[in-house]
């Protein structure tokens, strides 16, 4: 299950590009989401990481207090109880988080940024 591109991706660099002449600002994407896929996340981690700016992905988790726990069953939802980490839903398999979660802490590593239980953080490009 693909999700369509909710948004027009021309506007977004030109808004991107007014923003950063006056701030600095971190780009940030989650890992794992619903209706997403490993192709899908891969395509934006790689277009995220091309910015002129920090990048931070997260983990999705599903909060007792959040959006995700209203998710609609057709998400097929499955997290760890304990840590609340998503384990597989629709679009992601177990396997296909696996990957994408060793395949993170290598990319901050070889980029400078960090690597945490549930978030990877990028430096800006050089």
């Amino acid at each position: 299950m693909r999700r369509a591109s909710s948004y027009d991706e021309r506007r977004f660099d030109e808004t991107f590009a007014k923003l950063d002449e006056v701030a600095s600002l971190p780009v940030e994407i989650i890992l794992g989401l619903p209706g997403d896929d490993p192709e899908t996340f891969r395509r934006n981690f790689e277009r995220a990481w091309r910015l002129p700016c920090a990048l931070r992905v997260y983990h999705c988790v599903v909060l007792p207090s959040g959006l995700m726990v209203r998710s609609p069953p057709e998400h097929r939802l499955d997290c760890d109880p304990v840590s609340l980490k998503m384990i597989s839903c629709t679009g992601w398999s177990e396997a296909a988080l696996a990957a994408e979660r060793r395949f993170l802490p290598r990319q901050a590593s070889l980029q400078g940024g960090r690597a945490g239980a549930f978030f990877w953080t990028f430096p800006p490009p050089r």
